[in-house]
């Protein structure tokens, strides 16, 4: 499980559960990333986030072995759901005021199956790598650092697991460079691709579209 964390302003940020799932929908949906069919049913049965734990004790190993176990042994959209890290800020009357939804790279795996990956071998990209999928606050609880604190969170979570890499991508018309840098993370220029990791292949972007990295120092 992933343990709550106080945040800013007298929140919590914990890990999303069924009674959030309309609201941790709805909320990033103004900025067009409504949650993954598969991550919101996961949030419903309490299967999210369900491969993340083996790793806290001793992360690396035990987590690696439990996620191929999942990729081996469940469907694919099953298995990637139990990586996903589906976070949500609460206030003091535990209501959602923002939402950071984490997800298996699905860009990076679908690349990886069309260059040749067999598909355990494919998903096992989904424990170096992750993928910000939605971020957003109510407008009612703005300019108190929750996006950021959730930022934080999540790169907390990522680190301690091992993974290498976080990224995500935003509309250049939503200017978000200036946020996403004072929050550790790189912002490349508009339709500027990248690779992910030590692979033979890279991920586009659009012509309107920013990627944004951070990647975990190498020791």
């Amino acid at each position: 499980m992933v343990a709550p964390t106080s945040g800013p302003s007298d929140t919590r940020i914990r890990l999303a559960q069924a009674r959030d799932t309309d609201v941790a929908d709805t909320l990033p949906a103004i900025a067009g990333a409504r949650l993954i069919l598969v991550l919101r049913s996961a949030i419903e049965n309490g299967t999210a986030a369900s491969v993340l734990p083996a790793g806290w004790a001793a992360p690396s190993r035990p987590f690696f072995d439990t996620a191929a176990r999942a990729f081996v042994t469940q469907p694919m959209a099953e298995s990637m759901s139990g990586i996903g890290l589906p976070l949500v800020t609460v206030d003091q009357e535990d209501r959602v005021v923002g939402v950071l939804s984490v997800t298996a790279p699905g860009a990076i795996i679908d690349r990886a199956l069309d260059h040749g990956y067999e598909p355990p071998k494919a998903l096992t990209l989904g424990v170096a790598v992750a993928k910000i999928h939605g971020l957003a606050v109510s407008e009612t609880a703005r300019s108190q650092g929750l996006a950021t604190t959730l930022l934080k969170r999540a790169w907390q979570v990522h680190e301690q697991l091992g993974y290498f890499l976080l990224y995500g991508s935003y509309e250049t018309e939503r200017d978000l460079g200036a946020f996403y840098t004072r929050c550790g993370y790189t912002v490349l220029a508009p339709a500027q691709g990248f690779a992910p990791i030590d692979i033979l292949f890279g991920i586009h972007a659009g012509p309107d579209e920013c990627v944004l990295t951070r990647r975990r120092s190498r020791r």
